[in-house]
């Protein structure tokens, strides 16, 4: 449910307006003048959208003061301003203060439940593809998945998608499936990235998608593990894709689908990746290419390769498949100082004896992954000196304060 905040210096209509704003499944709130909103800033301010009267008596500050402070302080909040005064000017100058939309007061109920949806619909699109920019995974810096004729014909496969397609991407951990997913939308979208559904991390209804499809030439849904979601949800997007009812593709991302599953077989493209192992010759090319690509990056030159190196990564069980390959390449570029003439096979057997045998982590994020990694030192750490406290703090170099507050946030049980 959307908060709302009304600021005008009338009682009378914020309670009116409040009372419409409820019945129609919004929680507002109001204040009538400058300081009750300064207080209400201090004690806790999480509302979605403001209503602000341009012109308050006996206050202050006036609207347009607020709106600059909003705008100060708050990225994802919509503002509305409003006047009993109305002209073109008052708008203008309300619009280049920071807010959203204007409407002229006494208010059309119509009319300003039709503004509040619409900027709050915008709302959610723009965090949407803010998620969706700052949670994008290490698996973004891909750009190559194999060298076998299989993927190049995927390739070819993939610009003859139309919209309103459905797909199937299935294969292990680490193969490349997020960003073949972000490959085929960037295709049907004539590259634009905002219009990129990741449904695990923002699920829209078919409400927000019919709305969404109304603002929208196109856009991709995208379901990873989509096992986990609920089926009876997913035949519905799927219904809507398939009968045109929205401008969009679906994208079904999974390690191991039931391939006799009723939907699955009404889809229109399936691309299966096998592993690594499977696909020995291409592991070299792939790690060459990367390796290069981050010396030249680092360096800007290429560096040698101690040939004997091919039969160490061939022997490697890949548990990352591409993604720890991509990894490995970047970690050894990373670690190197200066650049050497050629790398040896000791430098490589060094970090992949220290690389993790964890196929899952390369399906998270990096939040995720980093977030691991710290439970498990952190556990680790613990246990090596019999869970006391004041011991790993000092191992740390870490306060006892901000130990336990990681330890808590991070929900380490200590007995």
């Amino acid at each position: 449910m959307s908060k709302i905040l009304i600021i005008d210096d009338e009682l009378e209509i914020c309670k009116q307006v409040s009372l419409i704003l409820n019945k129609n499944e919004f929680n507002s709130s109001y204040v009538t003048s400058y300081e009750e909103f300064t207080n209400l800033h201090k004690r806790n301010f999480d509302f979605d959208l403001v209503l602000v009267d341009l012109w308050l008596k006996n206050s202050s500050k006036q609207g347009i003061d607020i709106i600059n402070e909003l705008k100060k302080n708050y990225n994802d909040l919509v503002i509305i301003s409003f006047s009993g005064h109305a002209n073109i000017d008052n708008a203008i100058e309300s619009v280049k203060a920071g807010a959203n939309d204007f409407i002229e007061k006494p208010f059309e109920t119509k009319k300003l439940l039709h503004i509040i949806q619409k900027n709050l619909l915008e709302l959610k699109q723009k965090v949407t593809i803010n998620n969706y920019r700052n949670q994008i995974s290490f698996h973004s810096k891909i750009n190559k998945i194999g060298f076998s004729e299989i993927i190049d014909n995927y390739f070819e496969k993939i610009n003859k998608i139309k919209s309103n397609s459905s797909i199937l991407l299935y294969g292990p951990s680490g193969i490349g499936k997020n960003y073949m997913a972000n490959f085929i939308h960037m295709t049907l979208s004539s590259n634009n990235p905002d219009t990129f559904i990741n449904m695990n991390e923002n699920l829209m209804n078919e409400n927000d998608l019919l709305k969404f499809s109304s603002l929208h030439n196109y856009f991709t849904i995208y379901f990873n593990d989509f096992e986990k979601f609920n089926n009876l949800e997913l035949l519905n997007y799927f219904d809507l894709v398939k009968n045109n009812k929205i401008n969009a593709s679906i994208i079904f991302d999974s390690k191991n689908p039931d391939l006799d599953d009723i939907m699955l077989k009404k889809i229109d493209y399936k691309f299966h990746f096998k592993p690594l192992m499977e696909r020995k010759n291409e592991i070299m090319k792939l790690f060459k290419y990367y390796f290069d690509a981050f010396s030249q990056k680092k360096f800007e030159k290429i560096i040698d390769i101690d040939p004997s190196i091919e039969t160490l990564l061939i022997k490697h069980n890949w548990p990352g498949n591409v993604f720890e390959v991509m990894n490995l390449a970047q970690n050894l570029i990373n670690n190197l100082v200066s650049s050497p003439e050629i790398v040896n096979i000791d430098e490589i057997k060094e970090i992949l004896d220290n690389s993790t045998g964890n196929s899952h982590l390369y399906d998270m994020n990096y939040k995720e992954a980093k977030e691991k990694f710290e439970r498990d030192f952190l556990i680790q750490k613990l246990k090596n000196n019999n869970w006391n406290m004041t011991l790993t703090s000092k191992m740390l170099n870490l306060d006892r304060v901000s130990l336990y507050r990681k330890i808590k946030s991070l929900n380490i049980k200590i007995d």
